[in-house]
């Protein structure tokens, strides 16, 4: 398997970049660090005081948008949502873990990552938590997650974009359902 810009299995595809001031991204000797898109949700636990949380259906209202340009700060204890800048398209006899990068995990961040199937398009959805009692710099634009990808023998019977409900196939928004307003 080869994960190289001419397979656009991700889109835009970056060589490795580090430096200095930087959260490395791109091409990584057994896999890929991809990077946070500067456009955050962040829940807001102000106006959820006493809400019970629906994962079939996420109220949009409890969430603000903020930009990580450069950075944004994730207060003790938050949680926010976010896409990755790259676009995956994961072929049929591949399957992705993704955990957040050291450089994240080790200052309390904790990184969830949202369909990574054989057959899966679209940007990353993230769930970033901050696992600490002190506010964490979120740097937007840099690696966040790294990326294995795993060749399976053979080919799914049914790839993700094939189901019957591919919930999150595609999605362009953090939330699956829009509360009525």
């Amino acid at each position: 398997m080869s994960l190289d810009s001419e397979t656009r299995m991700i889109e835009p595809f970056s060589e490795r970049v580090d430096g200095d001031g930087i959260v490395s991204f791109g091409l990584q000797p057994a896999g890929y660090d991809a990077r946070i898109d500067p456009i955050l949700n962040v829940f807001d636990w102000a106006r959820a005081c006493g809400t019970a949380m629906d994962p079939l259906n996420v109220d949009s209202r409890l969430y603000f948008e903020k930009r990580a340009d450069p950075f944004f700060i994730l207060p003790p204890s938050g949680f926010a949502m976010a896409f990755t800048v790259e676009r995956f398209r994961i072929p049929r006899d591949v399957v992705v873990r993704g955990a957040a990068k050291t450089t994240y995990s080790s200052v309390g961040i904790n990184l969830d990552v949202a369909g990574i199937h054989p057959g899966w398009e679209g940007r990353l959805r993230l769930h970033i938590s901050n696992t600490t009692p002190v506010p964490i710099k979120i740097y937007g634009n840099m690696g966040i997650v790294y990326l294995e990808f795993h060749e399976i023998s053979g080919y799914v019977e049914r790839a993700y974009g094939e189901l019957r409900h591919p919930r999150f196939q595609n999605t362009d928004g953090p939330f699956l359902h829009e509360p009525q307003r």
